[in-house]
């Protein structure tokens, strides 16, 4: 096993350009208010200063199959007792984007994808933007990283600001079949969580498992599958690659049988996600850690006629589960669910907040303290993607959601969508509500328009050179055609 250690320096930049999202007037005229959500004021509840902070990111996750947010299997019982006991669970966080880079980049920098500029596959994040590791070292804590994915890697820059930075792989080559399962990635971790316990520390875990192929080891293998199935299906690549994006449908037995493998990656990885809550809990570090569970994005499963993710922006590869377990458990005060819309960019700057640690000003997102403490209205949320001639943003406020697509997109259309009445996204009104169409789509354009240099950021840094077997690993995982 080759762990490589990479150090880099932070350097703070630029000034932040601040834009108002109050757009919920827009609706007025064009549905009914439901209820007003007064913006609470008073005293905020802080939990203790942690310690250290652990972001623990597992990879292609969507909330919708995370028993502990309500699905009906139970693939997720350690991150449920978890929650119940001393986390709080946000129901309706969103990512940035829809495959794992730009949403990545967005976590650690708390930047949209056009500000940070880290778009498509070959992009990187350059070293002078502000990021989430480099505010921590900054403030003299050590900040640390373990991942096992291409895209959360040093090649894209994503070890900006951390002080150590281990990327585990066979021969880091990422060649096909190489990315370590969850309980090697925890027998890396731990000797290392032993030999810092007594520093203060920011450690960023990427977990790759639920992404595919799904192929759990045994007993998760059939975990949730039926034991009658003799059907063709399963979850390699090479039989889900058949419906990616074509108009081609699985059967109904067929689909059951690989969201059966899916949610049998996903419990495999909860069950190593205990391994590593009760190895905190021998090192003596749980009660002062402050933990985060989140998702980089989520995936297609026939959804909208598709499988994997990256093409589209439906709320099944952007809403994922988010999980907050402060230090010394859940305050009195806080509530155990947040039903507010959040974005994933919240996340940056509520950590330094929690921490006591001051935020770079080219964060776009915003502490979610305050909805921690009290119930709170919905942020307005945006995402965007630009892979595979499928450029396109979305902006969902006030409870109707936008898909607007770019240049590269051909034969595509605008979509709007109701979400408080149609949450799976099956009927656009965007004809019904031109208005309200028209006002997103401006809301969208705006944004667009204040990119990384009005940010007064550089952008993307040098393109990334990728080796043959990399490019063949990329296709192998369903992002390069």
């Amino acid at each position: 096993m080759k762990l490589k250690k990479v150090i880099l320096s932070f350097f703070p930049l630029g000034a932040l350009v601040l834009i108002g999202f109050g757009v919920h007037q827009a609706f007025v005229n064009e549905r009914p208010v439901k209820k007003v959500v007064q913006v609470p004021t008073g005293p905020l509840t802080y939990p203790p200063k942690p310690k250290r902070v652990i972001v623990i990111a597992v990879d292609t996750l969507r909330v919708d199959h995370v028993s502990a947010f309500g699905y009906k299997r139970p693939t997720t019982p350690n991150i449920a007792r978890m929650m119940a006991k001393e986390g709080v669970g946000f129901e309706a966080a969103h990512s940035q984007a829809s495959w794992t880079l730009p949403s990545t980049v967005s976590l650690m920098t708390s930047l949209r994808p056009y500000a940070h500029g880290v778009e498509d596959r070959e992009q990187t994040l350059h070293p002078d933007v502000p990021t989430l590791a480099g505010a921590f070292s900054k403030s003299s804590w050590l900040s640390a990283a373990f991942v096992t994915h291409i895209y959360v890697s040093s090649m894209f820059g994503i070890n900006s600001g951390f002080d150590e930075f281990f990327e585990l792989s066979i021969d880091w080559k990422f060649r096909e079949g190489q990315q370590l399962r969850a309980d090697e990635l925890n027998r890396n971790v731990f000797p290392w969580l032993a030999a810092n316990q007594d520093k203060p520390f920011f450690l960023y875990l990427h977990y790759f498992d639920p992404h595919w192929d799904y192929d759990p080891p045994p007993p998760f293998d059939t975990k949730f599958t039926d034991p009658n199935y003799d059907g063709p299906a399963s979850g390699s690549w090479k039989f889900i690659n058949k419906f990616v994006p074509k108009s081609k449908r699985m059967s109904r037995a067929d689909l059951e049988q690989v969201k059966a493998l899916y949610d049998g990656e996903i419990a495999f990885t909860d069950h190593h996600l205990g391994r590593l809550f009760k190895h905190l809990k021998k090192l003596k570090m749980w009660d002062d850690t402050l933990l985060v569970i989140l998702s980089d994005h989520g995936e297609e499963l026939q959804d909208h006629n598709s499988m994997h993710h990256i093409r589209t922006l439906y709320e099944e590869v952007l809403r994922v589960p988010l999980v907050f377990k402060p230090p010394g458990g859940r305050p009195a005060r806080w509530r155990k669910r947040v039903t507010a819309r959040v974005s994933t960019l919240d996340v940056a700057p509520t950590l330094l907040d929690l921490a006591g640690i001051d935020i770079p000003k080219t964060f776009q997102g915003k502490s979610l303290l305050p909805l921690l403490n009290y119930d709170g209205p919905d942020r307005p949320v945006f995402a965007r993607t630009m892979r595979h001639r499928s450029d396109s943003m979305a902006v969902i406020n006030g409870g109707k959601k936008l898909i607007m697509p770019f240049g590269r997109k051909k034969n595509a259309w605008d979509e709007l969508y109701n979400l408080e009445k149609d949450p799976q996204e099956r009927h656009s009104i965007v004809e019904d509500y031109p208005s309200t169409t028209d006002k997103l789509k401006k809301e969208i354009n705006a944004l667009v328009a204040v990119g990384a240099a009005e940010l007064g950021l550089p952008g993307a840094g040098k393109e990334a050179e990728l080796s043959d077997e990399q490019k063949e690993l990329l296709k192998s995982l369903g992002y390069i055609q």
